[in-house]
């Protein structure tokens, strides 16, 4: 889904997540979280930078450059040293690339910099931990959601809801059934729930067609 994501053209990446964020405010965040975008690449490391533009080739690098406006190009290029400035701006003055042209060199930087990631040659941790996809990390996005719904669902006259009713000797008749009333209730909104959550896995699958 990232991949998907960091591919699209801006409408349609916030077309879907629109959807995403309407289905799934969780799933939105870490998406926005574990996308690449040519704003975090230029935020690394100068050595880091420099590898990607070597893998991708530093003319469609400097193409990509071309996105930024005079200020952003001006703190990117104090983050390079003064021999490798020189290079680019010189690449920059004879090249004049159309907006689709450098829109096609940021995507192919981000497509190639998540195939770095994904064969090793770059590493999350040494170069930025929030892009870390870990093992089992949907699995556990779906249970914080659900255990946040469950939360709120549950929330209600105080802390989240812990009483046994057999057991609570102070409770009336009428108290009984309110809770009993209220079980009922909690039950049918764990039904809508889970309901809920397939349409959204249903969604996002549609999404990936799509795209």
């Amino acid at each position: 889904m990232v991949q998907v994501i960091e591919t699209c053209n801006l409408k349609k990446r916030e077309q879907f997540m629109s959807i995403i964020m309407v289905e799934s405010p969780q799933w939105a965040e870490a998406l926005n979280q574990k996308c690449i975008s040519f704003e975090k690449i230029l935020s690394w490391k100068p050595e880091v930078i420099l590898e990607i533009a070597a893998a991708v080739n530093m003319l469609s690098f400097t193409t990509a450059l071309k996105i930024l406006n005079t200020e952003q190009l001006e703190i990117f290029f104090q983050k390079v040293s003064h021999q490798d400035r020189k290079k680019i701006e010189l690449l920059m003055q004879e090249s004049n690339p159309s907006l689709n042209e450098i829109s096609a060199s940021v995507f192919k930087i981000i497509s190639e910099t998540r195939n770095l990631f994904i064969k090793g040659a770059l590493k999350t941790d040494k170069i930025d931990v929030t892009l870390s996809i870990p093992d089992g990390f949907e699995v556990k996005l779906d249970k914080n959601e659900q255990n946040l719904s469950s939360g709120t669902m549950l929330s209600f006259d105080g802390p989240a809801l812990n009483f046994n009713i057999e057991n609570n000797a102070s409770a009336g008749s009428g108290d009984v059934e309110k809770l009993q009333k209220k079980l009922t209730l909690l039950a049918k909104e764990n039904q809508t729930l889970k309901y809920e959550n397939q349409t959204m896995k249903d969604k996002l699958e549609k999404i990936k067609k799509i795209a």
